[in-house]
């Protein structure tokens, strides 16, 4: 019996460092997999030339002045805006598409009104300066600005108000809704 009892000591021994190892195993595969899904890089912006219109109206972008919108998504393909307007009155559609990496807009805090070009900032970061003077490609533009400073000076000159991201509605948009 001794011998027996020993057998199932040095058993047990070999087994514990076996079951330790296969669980560090699993830990550490566990920490990579969670590591490697760091920060998905996002698609560039499309820079813009004389072939590309707009997605809605189908006029050609650099013919108009005022902020510019990009719509670009997850498989690669993109949807170019003459203007802010038209870019948020396709996205805030109750059938818009599905599947979008980013939206892209001018800064035009670093823009030139009459031809913008680029600074392409995140559509959801940035201030947009709605209403006022200005008038872009389509009407009453929003203004983008990535620094809230730029949106309010443009506003002090222009008038209008900031809003950002979230406040943006399809109601708002509306032509009829707000000219009441």
């Amino acid at each position: 019996m001794a011998s027996v009892r020993l057998l199932k000591v040095s058993y047990s021994k070999k087994r514990f460092p076996f079951f330790f190892l296969l669980r560090l195993l699993v830990v550490v595969c566990m920490l990579l997999v969670g590591c490697s899904k760091a920060t998905e890089t996002k698609p560039g912006p499309v820079p813009l030339t004389r072939e590309h219109f707009c997605s809605v109206c189908r006029m050609i972008l650099l013919d108009f002045p005022g902020a510019k919108g990009q719509i670009i998504y997850t498989n690669g393909r993109y949807d170019l805006f003459c203007g802010t307007v038209d870019l948020f009155t396709f996205y805030l559609q109750p059938d818009s598409p599905k599947g979008i990496a980013v939206i892209y807009v001018n800064d035009m805090g670093k823009e030139d009104w009459l031809r913008p070009s680029g600074h392409w900032i995140d559509a959801k970061s940035a201030f947009y300066a709605y209403g006022g003077q200005r008038k872009g490609a389509m009407g009453d533009p929003l203004v983008p600005f990535s620094d809230r400073q730029d949106a309010e000076k443009h506003v002090k000159e222009h008038g209008g108000k900031i809003l950002g991201f979230g406040d943006l509605t399809i109601e708002l948009l509306n032509p009829v809704s707000h000219h009441r």
